[in-house]
C-alpha cells in the first residue's frame, strides 16, 4: 500500500546548512521537500534559530497559530538551556544542533516518519495530571527524607498501584540512594545535559526503578560547574512528569532558592516537616510568612507534619497549633529503632517494620493525601485527633 509522503518545509537562512538538510531529507524514503514558493501547509517545518531568538520564536508561534505546519523541528548553533526550554514549551519535536550530525538527523526524521514521536510511556486517553507533593524540612535533622521516602513507598502500595516518582532535590546532601540502597547511574543533572532529548521515553530510561515499583531520580553526588540545573529545566521536567505519574514526591531539603521556588510554584501540596521544638515552630511561622509574601503556594495547600511525635513532649500539639496559627495535618510517632533499622538496611519501613506504628501512620497519611479515606473517614479523623489531644476543626 502506498503511503503519502510527509512534506517538509525548510526555513533556514544559512544556504549551506539548508542544502545539507535538503540532501539528507531527499535521500530518505517518505519525505518530500517543499519549494520555497509552495504556500501549502507542510507536515513538518524545520526552522533555524539565529541570534535574534525572540524574533525567531515569534515566527515559530505565528507559524503554529496560522497552521503553516503541523509539526516543528528547530536547528541552531545555540543550544543553550534557555533556547531548548523555550523550544520544549512550544511543543517542538526535535532540536538539531549545528554543525549537523547526519546520523542524529536521520534518526530524528525516521522517528518522526514512523510515528515514534509519541512516547510509549505517555498514557492513552485524557492527559494524566499527576500531583506534585513537595516535602520541605523546616530545619535540618527533622527527618524530611524519612517522610519523603516512606510517603512515596506508601503511595505506590495503595490499591490500584498508582505510579509514583521520587525526586531528591536536596542538592548538597541528598540521601535517598542510601535510604533505598540504590546504585544509580543517572541523576537530574543528566536532564540538564540532555535537555533537547527530554521526553517521556528519555525520562523513563534514566529513572531508577525500585523493586517496589517506585521510580527514583537521585541528586548528583558531586558538584559540576559545567552543567548547572536552572529553574527552567526543573519546570520542564516537572511539567512532563505530571503526565507520566500519578504522584511526584520531592525531597526538597531545607533551602528556599530559585529552584525551590520553582518547585513551590508547581506543587499541589507542600508538607512542612517539623518537630515539637521551639526552633522548628519558629521556622514554620517564618516559612508561612515567606509563602504569603511570595504569593505562593496558597496556604490551604501547605500542611504541617510533626515528625517523631511523642505525647510526653514538653510542647503539645495543641500548643504548636496555637503558636503557628496552623492546624497540624499529621503527627508521625517517634520510633527510633524501627526508623534507624530501615535506614541502615536501605529499605522502606514497609519492608522492615510493616506493623510498626510509625509505618502505619505514614501509610494513613499517604491514603489521606490520595483521598482514599473511606466512609467514616471524618469519625476516624475525630478519633485520631482526640488521641493526639487536639480538637477537630
Amino acid at each position: 500500500m502506498l503511503t503519502r509522503k510527509k512534506t517538509v518545509r525548510l526555513e533556514i537562512r544559512n544556504e549551506r546548512v539548508r542544502e545539507h538538510f535538503a540532501v539528507v531529507i531527499a535521500s530518505m524514503e517518505g519525505f518530500l521537500v517543499q519549494s520555497m514558493h509552495d504556500t501549502m501547509p507542510a507536515d513538518l517545518l524545520i526552522l533555524e534559530i539565529g541570534d535574534d531568538t525572540a524574533q525567531d520564536f515569534d515566527t515559530l508561534s505565528r507559524a503554529r497559530s496560522t497552521g503553516k505546519a503541523r509539526d516543528f523541528f528547530l536547528t541552531s548553533k545555540n543550544a543553550s538551556p534557555d533556547v531548548l526550554i523555550q523550544a520544549l514549551r512550544l511543543g517542538v519535536k526535535e532540536f538539531i544542533t549545528q554543525p549537523i550530525n547526519e546520523v542524529e538527523l536521520r534518526k530524528a526524521l525516521m522517528k518522526y516518519r514512523d510515528g515514534g514521536e509519541t512516547a510509549p510511556a505517555q498514557p492513552k486517553g485524557p492527559e494524566r495530571k499527576g500531583q506534585i507533593i513537595n516535602v520541605l524540612g523546616v530545619k535540618g535533622g527533622v527527618g524530611t527524607t524519612t517522610i519523603a521516602v516512606n510517603l512515596a513507598d506508601s503511595l505506590v502500595r495503595l490499591d490500584g498501584q498508582p505510579t509514583v516518582a521520587l525526586i531528591d532535590m536536596n542538592r548538597l546532601f541528598g540521601e535517598i540512594p542510601l535510604f533505598l540502597s540504590l546504585e544509580h547511574v543517572f541523576n537530574w543533572v543528566d536532564i540538564s545535559k540532555n535537555i533537547a532529548r527530554l521526553d517521556a521515553t528519555y525520562l523513563t530510561g534514566i529513572l531508577y526503578r525500585h523493586r517496589s515499583g517506585l521510580r527514583v531520580l537521585p541528586s548528583p553526588d558531586r558538584v559540576d560547574d559545567k552543567y548547572t540545573v536552572t529553574p527552567q529545566v526543573i519546570e520542564a521536567m516537572l511539567r512532563l512528569m505530571r503526565t507520566m505519574f500519578d504522584y511526584v514526591i520531592i525531597d526538597g531539603g531545607q533551602s528556599v532558592d530559585d529552584i525551590s521556588k520553582t518547585i513551590l510554584r508547581g506543587a499541589d501540596k507542600v508538607l512542612l516537616v517539623a518537630g515539637l521544638s521551639l526552633p522548628c515552630l519558629i521556622n514554620v511561622k517564618k516559612l508561612l510568612k515567606i509563602f504569603r509574601d511570595l504569593g505562593y503556594p496558597p496556604e490551604p495547600w501547605v500542611e504541617v507534619v510533626i515528625n517523631r511525635f511523642d505525647k510526653r513532649s514538653v510542647i503539645t500539639l495543641r500548643e504548636a497549633e496555637q503558636s503557628t496559627g496552623k492546624k497540624v495535618f499529621w503527627a508521625v510517632p517517634n520510633d527510633f529503632n524501627a526508623t534507624m533499622s530501615a535506614i541502615n538496611q536501605g529499605k522502606p519501613l514497609s519492608m522492615v517494620e510493616p506493623g510498626a506504628e510509625v509505618t502505619e501512620a505514614i501509610a494513613e497519611m499517604a491514603a489521606a493525601l490520595a483521598g482514599r479515606q473511606t466512609g467514616g473517614g471524618r469519625e476516624k479523623e475525630k478519633e485520631r485527633r482526640a488521641f493526639l489531644g487536639l480538637k477537630l476543626y
